[in-house]
């Protein structure tokens, strides 16, 4: 959670355009991802067909990540979060409807997820409603914050349904640190097309190694976060999982009080009802991971 929370702060730090730093992170990723999987045994052996499903994971995630970064560019992290966040109600769904993750016959444990997933969607909500300082005011301004929530809602459905495929392949016998380590090659490609796309031509002396490491650091803590977040999936499955994960609590917090990114007196009330709704949410998901 916390490591998912703040992977994109780098971001907010950066001023090269995004298109350099969408290549850079996936630089970043691909050295995570790839040490992790060294060190943990993850280089496995996998099937054709398993090495492309998770590949194009890597792929359809890099499109979501893309969409991120420039939803925190044009509203800011404090608000871009909440929104991506939401995708903590569709990994839920995933988990309960695709994989049968609980039945009837665990009423309270359902209950509990349900009920819980959707606090920590409504605290996404709340938190998200909250205005940045010093947003301008004006067509350009109402332009990206539209572009904002549209991008923050693409990486929203981004990170949920790449947990379908991922599930498939853990019930096919594929580890966490491998699945991670064959996505991170998938991430990278995605990620330097999104930079092509977006119109990156490389030019490292246009860069500094400030901004680049910023970008590196970034995927590297995305890779550590994915790789716990992996785990827990095999162990506790997406519908906990993810609620848990996407958490908003951490990147509202850094971006409130570190960043200044919001007026806490003048939003107080949605930020004192967005955090206590996302604690009792992460509550009510652990009540159901013990009684799971």
């Amino acid at each position: 959670m916390v490591l998912y929370g703040l992977y994109m702060v780098p971001r907010k730090r950066s001023k090269v355009s995004q298109s350099t730093y969408t290549f850079w992170m996936g630089c970043g990723i691909l050295i995570g991802t790839t040490l992790i999987g060294a060190v943990s045994g993850g280089i496995a052996h996998v099937t054709l067909a398993q090495y492309l499903l998770i590949f194009f994971c890597g792929v359809f995630w890099a499109t979501g990540t893309d969409a991120y970064c420039r939803a925190v560019r044009y509203i800011g992290l404090s608000r871009s979060t909440p929104i991506k966040n939401t995708s903590a109600f569709l990994g839920m769904l995933c988990g309960i409807i695709a994989f049968h993750e609980f039945s009837a016959r665990s009423g309270a444990s359902l209950v509990l997820v349900i009920v819980g997933s959707v606090a920590v969607t409504g605290s996404a909500v709340l938190l998200g409603r909250v205005e940045a300082n010093g947003a301008e005011k004006g067509k350009a301004s109402r332009r990206k914050l539209v572009l904002g929530v549209l991008c923050s809602m693409w990486a929203a459905i981004a990170y949920s349904a790449y947990t379908i495929p991922m599930k498939i392949a853990y019930q096919q016998g594929v580890s966490p640190s491998a699945f991670l380590f064959y996505m991170g090659q998938g991430c990278f490609v995605g990620m330097v097309l999104m930079a092509l796309l977006g119109g990156f031509r490389p030019a490292p002396k246009l860069v500094t190694w400030y901004d680049r490491n910023l970008a590196l650091i970034s995927g590297a803590m995305w890779a550590l976060g994915s790789l716990c977040a992996n785990i827990a999936v095999k162990l506790i499955g997406i519908a906990i999982t993810w609620p848990l994960t996407k958490n908003t609590v951490v990147a509202v917090v850094y971006g409130a009080f570190v960043l200044r990114e919001i007026d806490v007196m003048r939003h107080r009330r949605n930020l004192s009802y967005g955090l206590a709704l996302s604690v009792i949410g992460v509550i009510l998901l652990a009540l159901a991971t013990g009684r799971g």
